[in-house]
């Protein structure tokens, strides 16, 4: 089979890496295209896999723009399947090449976005906790972090505290302050740097994890080996907080957006994260955990992809 992987995010290329390089050794034909977004291409090439960049933009213009780019880099490819999370551009690529799309997602998404992606797709796969939310879909249980935090295929780099500054022992908060420009941001206004040195003061020792700018972290690809150390983690990002959750570490989400995300109102009726609405209103972290029990949801995901005709 030849599949063509579309990356938007730099959670994407940890969410499929391990799936991508196991189709391989099965195999199977893959390539890749990538928006340059954040430390995106920087992952793909810490972990040497080849992409195509694919055109970025103003969205309107870019949303047919780049879906045709993802198409015709998919008809040269001779692809038979394109994969990628809750993305517009590979699903209208697909439907346009006249081939099965499948999309992963965790969150429910606009009715907008929903309309050029999910809408669109031969199958939609999500967590246990989103069942019912959208035709041809099928779920997993768990949590998308758990694709690349699984034991199976996450062992801590010992050597990133290290690089980062950081000894074994030490007391320290992992922090992600985004830029809120996502299309499922629209509203939000980026935090202000007082609000943010306010609550940095209260934390001790932090490592910055920052959205489009430099950071804290000295590679990309060690932020997991750091956070897995961690004291807590407070994130304006579902995603780190969610990491942070399935780790045991101590976690904060905070964004108005909190309360609209299934696999975050789990972690929370779990205890193993806290939501608040905003820096200003940030009170404390999640009690101490073990890791989770973890499904292998990479194993989910090649399941998946191998079963489509």
């Amino acid at each position: 089979m030849r599949l063509l992987f579309d990356v938007g995010h730099p959670a994407h290329v940890h969410f499929f890496k391990n799936a991508i390089w196991e189709l391989q050794k099965r195999g199977h034909a893959v390539t890749i295209t990538a928006r340059d977004k954040d430390v995106t291409l920087r992952l793909l090439d810490a972990y040497k896999l080849p992409y195509i960049v694919r055109p970025t933009g103003w969205r309107p213009l870019n949303l047919f723009r780049a879906s045709r780019f993802v198409r015709k880099t998919g008809e040269a490819f001779k692809a038979d399947l394109y994969v990628g999370t809750h993305n517009p551009y590979v699903a209208m690529a697909a439907a346009d090449a006249g081939k099965k799309c499948i999309l992963f997602t965790d969150t429910p998404g606009s009715r907008t976005v929903n309309r050029f992606s999910v809408d669109k797709a031969s199958l939609v796969v999500t967590p246990e906790c989103m069942a019912g939310r959208f035709k041809n879909q099928v779920t997993y249980p768990g949590y998308k972090e758990m694709a690349y935090l699984h034991p199976k295929y996450f062992t801590p780099d010992s050597t990133a505290l290290a690089r980062n500054g950081l000894a074994s022992g030490e007391p320290y908060s992992v922090v992600r302050f985004i830029g809120w420009e996502a299309h499922h941001d629209s509203g939000v206004n980026k935090t202000a740097k007082d609000v943010r040195a306010k609550l940095l003061s209260t934390l001790g020792k932090a490592v910055l994890s920052l959205e489009g700018e430099s950071d804290g972290i000295s590679r990309p690809e060690d932020l997991h080996a750091v956070l897995s150390h961690a004291s807590g983690c407070v994130s304006e990002g579902a995603t780190l907080a969610k990491e942070a959750a399935v780790l045991g570490v101590p976690s904060a989400y905070v964004s108005p957006l909190a309360s609209g995300l299934p696999p975050v109102t789990e972690l929370v009726k779990s205890g193993r994260l806290k939501i608040y609405d905003n820096c200003g209103a940030y009170a404390g972290l999640s009690s101490r955990s073990g890791p989770m029990e973890m499904t292998d949801v990479t194993a989910e995901i090649l399941k998946t992809l191998e079963a489509s005709p």
